[in-house]
């Protein structure tokens, strides 16, 4: 169906009346008057995007840092140092952010100390007698010995110096303070929770260090989750290029609803941005600490399936995240949390995604108590849980792949699996004298592989009861039915989790 442009601005007029962009009646041009053509441009309902974009534009900042980083470590094609790097590339814009382009080489194998330079987006967010405050993302200034702000593009602009105030690297935010005699204009930061799909929205940043640039499209999505990432996101089409990062995503009011963080280079169009709520959460404690302090009690939780819930005896429409791994010593472990546990509600409100569980927990302050229900072996019960300092686990670091493929017999799992030495330890970053087991191939079309286990995945027990060797799982595995796997796995950062699957050996399945 075709829309005439006298519809698209009437669409556009309607949109920006709403948000309070209102624009008076203007005389037509007169002949070869270039001031007139311009009043009368911008009197058209269709130039929303011009209102926004004078009116951002001055608040927003181009970002420059340089660090001394080691040269790129190369290890064969394929390898998970590859993976690693092709990974952030595609959601960080490789060669440009921080996060592109170099590798983590493997301990001992760093090149020689270099400079790096990289560069991003900000926007200031409160002016002061001697400068003001920007906020950006952690990924574009983390690490830098040096950052430069650069307010335009005038080439006789001298840049100013910045240096971080407050970092939180879990939400990928950073709040940086910038001296200058210039008298900056800060932004109006809107309402992210009001946003809705469809919504036309601007993203503002320096995209390739071109310079100030503006780009527009609609919100596409909520509440996504990126793999790493700590936060839901918001999905735009709005192009975000690399240089975009820290930059604001703004709406039609001309207000920051969000900060351009990442895009999925696999297609174009799909953009993502953190919802300025989030981040107006945290800000005090920027200002005040530096850093964010979140509630933490230690579990590891994953989403409960149908078939999960059945074997556990609960309904299979119950939406909750189930408890896979509780870290000892830890609030969970004090209060006798128990892998299996389901959660279905936390101080009073209930959860029904892992998601949900963790918003809920990061923000009960530390050392307050919380009442946490659980159904356990069918029934439910109320548990009392004293909420703990979030560690930081920035330290890790992505693992080596395993380059052994040990021998093995193949069982009708559809896997095969043998017993941890401590050289396997070591490269799945387990610790020294750990007793496991862990899958070492998978058949394609196996149980094993439908259940979602892969090579490297650690088998913890077996119907909940620990198997350390591969004697312990066949002495349980002895019949073709249904069991369930508690499983230690390794996200795309490297970060051990913890997951609980149903492994199916149905009669019909071949012996591999």
């Amino acid at each position: 169906m075709k829309v005439s442009k006298a519809v698209v601005v009437a669409m556009l007029f309607a949109a920006a009346a709403s948000a309070g962009f209102f624009f008076g009646k203007t005389p037509p041009p007169e002949s070869g008057s270039g001031m007139a053509y311009a009043a009368s441009v911008d009197a058209a309902a269709g130039n929303i995007f011009v209102q926004i974009s004078r009116k951002m534009i001055p608040s927003v900042v181009n970002v420059f840092t340089t660090s001394k980083v080691r040269a790129p470590w190369r290890s064969g094609e394929g390898s998970q140092d590859d993976l690693w790097r092709k990974f952030f590339e595609e959601f960080f814009g490789g060669g440009q952010d921080q996060y592109g382009g170099i590798p983590v080489p493997p301990p001992g194998q760093e090149g020689p100390v270099q400079r790096a330079m990289s560069l991003g987006s900000g926007f200031v967010i409160e002016s002061t007698p001697t400068g003001g405050l920007i906020l950006t993302n952690n990924h574009v200034v983390e690490g830098a010995d040096e950052i430069k702000i650069k307010f335009t593009e005038a080439l006789e602009e001298k840049e100013s110096d910045a240096e971080v105030i407050g970092s939180d690297p879990d939400l990928d935010i950073a709040l940086i303070q910038v001296k200058t005699k210039r008298k900056l204009q800060a932004v109006a930061l809107g309402d992210s929770d009001k946003l809705e799909v469809g919504e036309w929205i601007a993203a503002v940043g320096n995209p390739f260090g071109h310079g100030h640039s503006i780009s527009h499209g609609i919100v596409s999505a909520k509440e996504r989750a990126l793999p790493g990432g700590f936060g839901k996101y918001l999905q735009v089409d709005a192009p975000i290029n690399p240089g975009n990062s820290g930059g604001p995503l703004v709406n039609v009011a001309g207000e920051v609803v969000g900060i351009n963080n990442a895009i999925d280079a696999r297609g174009p169009g799909i953009g993502f941005a953190i919802p300025i709520n989030q981040v107006k959460a945290v800000l005090p404690q920027l200002k005040t600490k530096g850093k964010v302090e979140r509630g933490y009690i230690g579990v590891n939780v994953d989403e409960l399936r149908p078939d999960l819930a059945k074997s556990l005896k609960l309904d299979e429409g119950l939406r909750a995240p189930i408890v896979t791994h509780v870290v000892p010593g830890q609030p969970a472990d004090k209060a006798k949390l128990q892998a299996y546990d389901v959660i279905t509600e936390v101080a009073g409100k209930p959860v029904r995604t892992p998601g949900d569980l963790v918003s809920s927990i990061t923000n009960i302050p530390v050392g307050e108590k919380a009442k946490i229900k659980v159904f356990r072996s069918g029934k439910e019960m109320e548990l009392s849980v004293t909420v703990a300092r979030r560690p930081d686990f920035r330290g890790e670091r992505p693992r080596k792949a395993d380059k052994k493929r040990p021998k093995g017999a193949r069982v009708g799992t559809g896997m095969t699996i043998e017993t941890i030495d401590d050289d396997v330890a070591r490269e799945l970053g387990l610790p020294e004298n750990f007793e496991g087991i862990v899958v070492s191939q998978v058949a394609p079309d196996g149980p094993a592989n439908r259940a979602g286990l892969g090579r490297g995945d650690v088998i913890l027990e077996v119907d909940r009861k620990p198997v350390k060797t591969e004697a312990d799982f066949y002495k349980i595995v002895t019949q073709k039915k249904t069991y369930l796997l508690r499983v230690r796995k390794q996200d795309e950062t490297g970060r051990e989790v913890f997951v609980v699957v149903a492994l199916k050996l149905a009669a019909s399945d071949r012996e591999d």
